[in-house]
């Protein structure tokens, strides 16, 4: 007699099931704590004491959900908000990058014509002329054009005789164009940048702004050896970069002249004079002051006249945030003698080191004193700078606030090693910049404000 076949026991999945489905959950929650893109920026100290940011700045990433939820919408013109759909710009959200001057040759990255920390400085903080060119390449190819901090407000006289500033709801550039700030800080051409591949002076030459560059040889050259000549040459190729007559703001200390001419008063009366300062005069026994401040007006009045503005990132290159109101008020006396006859009046002030006169970003209240004593003293536009902001303006009845960028290698480079979709290349609309580095950089990368 054939045995029955038993029947085959039922296994209960369901809490294998659950087990899975709560191991990923798990899993998906680690992941995002620990690996996803929402991860703020870290800050380590490096061994030079140097805070060094990596990471990707909140401000830098785009909103991918939201791209695609109005794909159907956009089309080429698309810029991220800063364009609204009726073609007029939203003056909050303009980017301001900002450059340090150029590097002509490998002397920079060379310990044998400086010290490693300078080498360091030079690696992190200031591109070659060969990069910048490529930069405005890739700007100009993405649509960006050069616009002024002003183009962004109307500006009037208040009621009781002061200045009011009205951020602008109609300023439309060309069809597909972004606009752009760029600022190059320190074109003054400092005793430590001498005889390490970086240009000497502005000079004026049949009518245009070129160079003065000493090459290794010690051979004087006159040409585009920073980024006043290269944008003007690259402006005459491609008008369609500056709003009616945009460029850059030069933002200027003083405490070793403007534009490579020795036009602070120590040089007259040697008082106060710094060892670098000494060893300068004693190189150069033939200066003349009242010549160099001739020369150095020239200048000014050049580079006036062609559309660039300065700005007074004050005298002594000074951090606001923590300098008291006193020692800010002889840096401006400072000013006053020694750069303000050269570049006329101003009304922009930047402040360097990534500092501010508020602990509030863009907004200055009347209690402030600081705040204050610049309004009195004619400024009513500030900018200063961050790790982790851009493109941000603010406006408060007297003034407008814009937060700068860094477009410097250390940044550059940082952002382009991150995931291509929220680099900092990405977030301007450029492509990744990998490889185009210049090939006698040395040393390390630091972040330097």
């Amino acid at each position: 007699m054939a045995k029955k076949k038993r029947p085959k026991s039922r296994v209960n999945t369901v809490p294998f099931v659950l087990i899975a489905l709560f191991i990923a959950v798990v899993g998906m929650a680690t992941w995002y704590l620990f690996f996803s893109e929402e991860e703020r920026p870290a800050k380590t100290e490096s061994t030079t004491g140097v805070v060094v940011v990596t990471g990707v700045p909140e401000a830098l990433k785009r909103d991918e959900s939201a791209a695609e939820d109005e794909s159907d919408e956009k089309d080429d013109s698309d810029t991220d908000g800063i364009i609204r759909p009726d073609g007029t710009v939203d003056v909050t959200k303009v980017p301001h990058l900002y450059i340090y001057p150029l590097i002509n040759d490998s002397r920079a990255f060379d310990v044998n014509y400086t010290s490693k920390d300078r080498v360091v400085v030079n690696n992190s903080n200031n591109f070659t002329t060969q990069e910048f060119k490529v930069l405005l390449e890739k700007l100009y190819e993405a649509d960006y054009m050069l616009v002024r901090l002003r183009d962004l407000v109307e500006e009037t006289e208040s009621p009781g005789g002061g200045v009011l500033i009205t951020p602008r709801e109609d300023l439309k550039l060309p069809e597909g164009k972004k606009p752009l700030i760029l600022t190059e800080d320190n074109v003054n051409y400092h005793h430590t940048t001498q005889n390490m591949g970086y240009a000497s002076k502005l000079i004026v030459r049949s009518g245009k702004i070129k160079c003065v560059y000493v090459n290794a040889n010690g051979t004087e050259k006159i040409g585009n050896y920073d980024a006043v000549p290269i944008l003007e040459e690259f402006i005459e190729r491609y008008p369609d970069f500056s709003y009616e007559g945009a460029r850059m703001t030069l933002a200027l200390t003083g405490y070793n002249g403007v534009f490579g001419y020795r036009t602070d008063a120590a040089y007259q009366t040697g008082e106060g004079l710094t060892q670098l300062q000494k060893d300068w005069l004693s190189e150069n026994p033939d200066f003349n002051y009242d010549e160099d401040v001739a020369n150095a007006k020239e200048v000014a009045q050049a580079l006036l006249s062609a559309g660039y503005e300065f700005a007074n990132k004050t005298w002594g290159d000074r951090i606001v945030g923590t300098s008291t109101l006193t020692d800010l008020k002889v840096d401006m006396e400072k000013w006053k003698t020694s750069v303000e006859p050269i570049t006329g009046e101003v009304d922009t002030y930047v402040f360097a080191h990534d500092s501010d006169i508020s602990d509030k970003p863009g907004e200055y209240l009347t209690t402030n004193e600081k705040f204050n004593y610049f309004t009195d003293e004619g400024y009513h536009y500030f900018c200063t700078g961050s790790p982790t902001v851009f493109g941000m303006e603010a406006y408060g009845t007297s003034y407008t606030w814009s937060c700068r960028y860094g477009l410097t290698p250390f940044n550059v480079r940082e952002w382009n090693r991150s995931e291509p979709a929220t680099s900092i290349m990405n977030a301007l609309g450029l492509a990744q910049m990998g490889g185009y580095y210049d090939a006698d950089r040395t040393g390390d990368y630091v972040y330097l404000s």
